[in-house]
């Protein structure tokens, strides 16, 4: 490779990156409201410990547990196609949830299938957008890169879990 070459590809890897970054960071911060406010409408709507208990389990078990088996599986997918996918599915159970308020219809078991949903869907997401991440940004970048991108995802799970 030729250090034209070379310089050519140090110049370009950063847009593309943080134009992704970006749109995820985006993204966990849609999501994070939306977790807000189911918490509070599981808070207005039962005041019930138990009910908040049981959803903050929906919401983070699945990523846990299923999170280092989807991790070797997101490993042989395209990984572009895994996050489209994992967005997409979150994004209609969204939806899915909005028609169900629009309409009155909400009930509490609906929050907590959703919050399953959106948890199984995020571990293939953060599994994907981790592998990615080693492939977009160059070497001596890497460290810095994926410490940030750790970052957000631990400050996620944090807020997640705090409810």
């Amino acid at each position: 490779m030729t250090v034209q070459a070379t310089n050519t590809q140090a110049k370009t890897w950063a847009p593309k990156f943080f134009t992704i970054w970006g749109g995820q960071a985006l993204s966990l911060l849609g999501s994070q409201l939306v977790q807000f406010a189911l918490i509070w409408w599981l808070t207005k709507t039962s005041g019930s410990g138990t009910v908040l208990a049981i959803a903050s389990l929906f919401g983070l078990v699945p990523h846990v547990v299923l999170g280092p088996f989807v991790g070797t599986l997101v490993d042989r997918l395209n990984r572009r196609v895994t996050m489209m996918l994992a967005d997409a599915v979150s994004a209609l159970a969204i939806v899915v949830l909005a028609v169900l308020f629009a309409t009155g219809q909400a009930q509490i078991w609906h929050i907590y299938v959703l919050m399953f949903i959106r948890s199984v869907a995020g571990a293939f997401h953060s599994n994907a957008m981790m592998a990615s991440t080693s492939l977009m940004v160059q070497k001596e970048h890497l460290a810095r890169i994926q410490e940030e991108a750790q970052a957000i995802v631990a400050d996620a799970f944090r807020k997640a879990g705090a409810g």
